[in-house]
């Protein structure tokens, strides 16, 4: 059998390590790209534990991590009480105030707990640092060049032509082809299966070099800080990915660590264009309308040096199918472009590679079953609808400082209860326990990712929150037990039960403060 996988990206290289370490000697891996990809802006900088367990685990890169790049301790968000006085540095801020209890020590990690959840991504480093090692792994023919079209035959095989960069043209035959060409598309523009959601993004993003990182101390935290020095799951908090909300928009923080040890941050402002009226297309753009809102993200900048830029306008998009009973797949940005809120873009790519890695292995041993592929793609898009349509609703009141961290505390709860141990223990693609997935599937009369309407009502008890309105869970919303492999499905059952449970309880404490401070 042949695996052809289209196109040069992460993904594409990351699925060429994965596939060929869990598929059979005999299957050969055709990774088909240009060495050049053209300036195409890279992003997913910041992981989350759903990313960082396949790097780790299946592909065995825990300790490359540890050595090349930054440890991310989890979300910070902060939520502005009076988004209208620049001069009011007043935040609730929410963060992480744990982390699973059950992750294993990291040999060459000497910084605070056992070792960190995730991982912070200099994603120059990355990508050329994997591409070497698809390079140096062998077993991997690498093509050089464009695919220009395919011929898709599942059951004689597909035939693809392409277009070396030295000139040259030939075509090959594949099992299976896999896309992985970005935004570029080739499969899903082929079969005109791309969808263009009505709410779209705009995105401008830079790095910054040589600043004054106290800066970002200055304002007024609401909230519990990080737990201290000699306490359990200490932190430095600046080694989260901060996230700063706006009207209509929200901008990213993410530490990156440059080649040289030096510090470098990624800094990007994602707007919902029905929603904030303006354009930021510069760092000039960028300051002038920060400004106004978070002085002390733009004081941060002045005080730095920009060493890169980059933009996307209006790139949100999905496919009404990701994989086909005739043998062929679209991973990653070929089939979605995600918002970034909650950085899970490479997550959802790693779970497509696991999906694709247990599809090959079952049509090796002839049992692939046209519902079980159909299965997988509907199992993907769920997950992926739910929580864009969820953060697309938010951007209409991301000024909402209350709502907002209303909105983020019931997603998290979410995530470290019923996504991530889910995860963990393969019920999105394992047969005998993706019943439990439907769990996560979205309809439009239920979404898990959306707040209650009782949390709703609460909010329209009064007019603008104060410090008192908010709560905290920063320690109770992280599940201990969400990184446990578990042998049983209703040992997962129980921490999807807990979770319920406990958004239940939140739900009501909130409404009953809500109540209390309304007299």
């Amino acid at each position: 059998m042949r695996v052809a996988i289209v196109g040069n990206g992460i993904l594409s290289n990351l699925g060429a390590l994965y596939f060929k370490k869990r598929l059979p000697a005999s299957v050969e891996i055709v990774l088909i790209g240009p060495e050049d990809r053209g300036g195409l802006p890279l992003v997913g900088e910041s992981t989350i534990e759903i990313t960082s367990q396949f790097l780790e685990t299946e592909l065995g890169l825990a300790e490359y991590l540890c050595k090349n790049h930054y440890p991310k301790f989890g979300l910070t968000y902060y939520f502005k009480l009076d988004l209208d006085n620049p001069d009011d540095r007043t935040y609730s801020v929410h963060c992480n105030e744990r982390g699973p209890s059950n992750n294993p020590p990291l040999e060459s990690w000497t910084g605070p707990m056992v070792r960190p959840l995730s991982w912070l991504l200099n994603r120059f480093t990355f990508d050329r640092d994997i591409r070497k090692m698809v390079d140096e792994r062998g077993g991997i023919e690498r093509i050089d060049g464009l695919v220009t079209d395919v011929a898709l035959d599942g059951q004689e095989g597909h035939t693809l032509q392409i277009k070396e960069t030295n000139g040259h043209t030939r075509s090959i035959k594949a099992d299976w082809v896999i896309d992985g060409t970005g935004r570029n598309r080739l499969l899903a523009k082929k079969l005109d299966l791309v969808i263009k959601p009505e709410g779209q993004r705009n995105c401008f993003w830079f790095w910054l070099a040589d600043f004054d990182r106290s800066l970002l101390k200055n304002l007024n935290a609401l909230g519990p800080k990080p737990p201290a020095p000699g306490e359990p799951f200490h932190y430095d908090r600046y080694y989260t990915t901060h996230h700063f909300m706006g009207r209509g928009n929200w901008i990213w923080m993410i530490p990156i660590k440059a080649e040289d040890n030096s510090e470098l941050i990624s800094i990007g402002f994602v707007s919902h264009p029905d929603v904030y009226e303006h354009e930021v297309r510069s760092v000039d753009d960028f300051i002038e309308q920060v400004s106004k809102v978070h002085p002390v993200v733009t004081d941060f900048v002045k005080s730095g040096r920009v060493v890169d830029t980059q933009l996307l306008r209006r790139y949100h998009y999905v496919v009404s199918k990701v994989y086909s009973p005739n043998r062929w797949g679209i991973l990653g940005d070929a089939a979605f472009a995600p918002d970034p809120l909650f950085s899970n873009g490479l997550a959802f790519g790693t779970l497509q590679l696991e999906h694709l890695g247990e599809m090959i292995t079952q049509d090796l041993e002839g049992k692939l079953a046209p519902e079980y592929v159909n299965a997988l793609s509907d199992a993907l898009m769920g997950p992926i609808l739910g929580s864009q349509t969820a953060i697309s609703k938010w951007y209409h009141s991301m000024d909402d400082p209350f709502l907002s961290s209303l909105r983020l505390t019931w997603i998290e709860y979410t995530y470290f209860y019923m996504v991530l141990p889910m995860v963990v223990n393969r019920c999105h693609y394992q047969p005998d326990r993706m019943k439990l997935w439907k769990v996560l599937q979205f309809r439009q009369d239920k979404n898990p990712y959306e707040i209650p309407q009782a949390l709703l009502q609460a909010r329209s008890l009064f007019d603008k929150p104060t410090p008192e309105h908010f709560l905290y869970r920063g320690k109770e919303k992280v599940n201990l037990r969400a990184l446990d492999k578990v042998e049983r499905v209703d040992e997962i059952l129980d921490q999807v039960n807990e979770g319920s449970t406990l958004l239940g309880k939140y739900t009501r404490e909130v409404v009953e403060r809500v109540k209390e401070l309304a007299g």
